[in-house]
């Protein structure tokens, strides 16, 4: 008869007399989470910087060019001032629409900006007179850093983290003429300015409350045609376009990496409990069931994997900080460092890593007899 305040098997004398087994098993398990944060990381630094840049100041405001009609000229300056006042026209009756809260007309001139890989360009919101790039700046609340503000045709400030990205060729695509007398924070990638003369590419900035709602659908509905528009969802759906197929990537990678490290665990989970055989037939034969001896080996496997999860998360948050200040920082580019898109990947591998582990140590547990059953 088995005595009921029979000692219940620890996990942890096996745990303790076999550091250096407990270990190796531990650091693989983490590097593997490690391995999974750093992919994810680095195919989001080549991601998330455009998305903050070509998308996010698109929410509480679009920008368009209206369908407008224009009679006969004679010259592009002719041309221009004609076509100016139409698009001003077309804007009084943008602001009449319901939710729209204001207009701004801009020449647009293009801004590089680039990621840890790859780049793009960017609008330059060019006004014709300070007022109105002022109306700009304090919608966006933009904070000028250093400089001064543009006073004449030609003169432009960037986002301070505009220039950490390019430098002086940051205006590469812009007339020689244009100048940066200036640096701000905007919270963007946003560079504005006074207008040279000869621009002639006429656009508006349409602002509208951070609400959601599709308010490009709204205006043409209104009656109002617009020749493209350049909001939050468009530029969203572009930029996931584009570099969509990296998400697409990081879970192969991770599949395949996790897929090796479950077949080289396996391999050797299964010479550790053939190695423990004669050990699980002695806690047998002293009265312990194999029911026992196998709760016992899931809380060994269940510590060593908790373990490697804190570890890893650990390593990782260091990695994560390091590439920041090695990588992002130095071009003036932000990737958020808690990368909750490998959590899902991290834990299905795990949970099928020890899933697969039971295959052996049923297999083994099922052979456990007492001592002198042992042949």
């Amino acid at each position: 008869m088995r005595e009921s305040n029979k000692a219940k098997l620890s996990a942890m004398p096996y745990i303790r007399g076999n550091r250096k087994r407990v270990m190796a098993l531990v650091i693989s398990l983490s590097m593997f989470v490690v391995l999974s944060y750093l992919v994810s990381y680095i195919l989001a630094c080549c991601s998330e910087p455009f998305l903050q840049a070509c998308s996010d100041p698109y929410r509480d405001m679009l920008l368009t060019s209206p369908v407008i009609t224009i009679g006969e000229y004679r010259s592009t300056e002719e041309w221009s001032e004609l076509a100016t006042k139409a698009v001003l026209e077309k804007a009084k009756e943008i602001e009449k629409v319901p939710g729209i809260t204001g207009t701004l007309l801009f020449r647009e001139g293009r801004v590089k900006m680039k990621s840890v890989v790859g780049e793009t360009t960017l609008p330059g919101f060019l006004m014709d007179s300070r007022e109105d790039m002022e109306k700009l700046i304090n919608y966006k609340n933009i904070q000028l850093v250093s400089g001064r503000l543009p006073e004449k045709p030609g003169e432009v400030i960037i986002d301070e983290k505009l220039w950490k990205n390019m430098g002086e060729d940051v205006l590469e695509y812009m007339s020689e003429s244009y100048t940066i007398v200036g640096l701000m924070e905007s919270g963007y990638y946003m560079a504005t300015g006074l207008a040279l003369p000869s621009e002639n590419d006429i656009n508006l900035i349409v602002f509208h409350p951070d609400d959601g709602k599709d308010y490009y659908s709204i205006i043409k509905d209104s009656g109002i045609d617009l020749i493209y528009v350049m909001d939050y969802e468009s530029q969203k759906k572009s930029v996931a376009e584009d570099v969509g197929s990296l998400s697409m990537v990081e879970r192969l990678i991770q599949i395949a990496t996790g897929a090796l490290l479950a077949i080289c665990l396996l391999v050797v989970l299964s010479l550790h409990i053939m190695d423990r055989h004669q050990e699980w037939c002695l806690m047998n034969s002293i009265g312990f069931s194999t029911g026992e001896i196998y709760a016992m080996a899931l809380r060994e496997l269940l510590y060593c994997f908790v373990m490697a999860i804190l570890i890893g998360v650990v390593l990782s948050g260091i990695s994560g900080v390091v590439f920041d200040k090695l990588l992002c920082s130095p071009i003036g580019v932000h990737v958020n460092i808690i990368r909750t898109s490998a959590i899902p990947i991290i834990a299905a591998v795990f949970a099928g890593i020890y899933g697969c582990c039971q295959i052996p140590l049923f297999a083994n547990i099922r052979r456990v007899c007492t001592v002198d059953e042992i042949e």
